[in-house]
């Protein structure tokens, strides 16, 4: 679904008419950007790899990129390499000078500007975002609305648990995994 076909809809689970679409153009926008980075920040959490090159302390610049978290980072010939972010959250440092590194991060998309923007979300999760904009339009409501409002925001949550974050369902470190679970140690 594009931006404006999930106003639309918002438009249609409200009760108005499809022609009023104007008057509530910039609000429904907000809103449905704000459900975006909800589903991107909270759910979805995409992922991208970069390709970086250290200087000679062994820092990195990622001020330039939408980076949300560093996830991992591996040398050139693929071992994992340790790292940790500034204090600014600008550079990656590691202990690879003047190398070649790959850094797997969660990224930020961009918000829906455009009518003919589509969420990069699964097809199944884009009328939730007109559920966002129905919860976010009738919660300032009056008691009866904000009743409303509770449906929509709880459909928008049912609807956004169904989504897997990229790199779900993998085991990507078994390093102490039984020393954690284990029950004989009361722990």
């Amino acid at each position: 679904m594009t931006l404006a076909n999930i106003m639309k809809l918002a438009l249609r689970q409200l009760d108005e008419a499809a022609e009023d679409i104007a008057e509530y153009d910039e609000l429904f926008r907000s809103y449905a950007n704000m459900g975006y980075m909800i589903a991107l920040r909270l759910f979805l959490k995409p992922r991208e790899t970069f390709e970086l090159t250290t200087d000679a302390q062994g820092r990195a610049d990622i001020s330039a990129l939408p980076v949300m978290r560093v996830v991992e980072m591996r040398n050139a010939q693929g071992r994992p390499v340790r790292f940790f972010l500034s204090a600014d959250g600008r550079t990656i440092e590691t202990e690879e000078k003047n190398a070649d590194v790959q850094a797997l991060c969660e990224v930020e998309w961009p918000a829906l500007e455009a009518d003919t923007d589509e969420p990069r979300l699964p097809q199944y999760a884009h009328p939730a975002l007109a559920d966002y904009i129905c919860y976010r339009h009738l919660s300032s409501g009056n008691l009866a609305k904000q009743s409303r409002a509770e449906f929509f925001r709880q459909s928008f949550y049912q609807q956004m648990r169904t989504i897997n974050p990229q790199g779900a369902g993998s085991v990507t470190r078994m390093q102490n995994l039984y020393a954690v679970t284990d029950a004989r140690y009361g722990r």
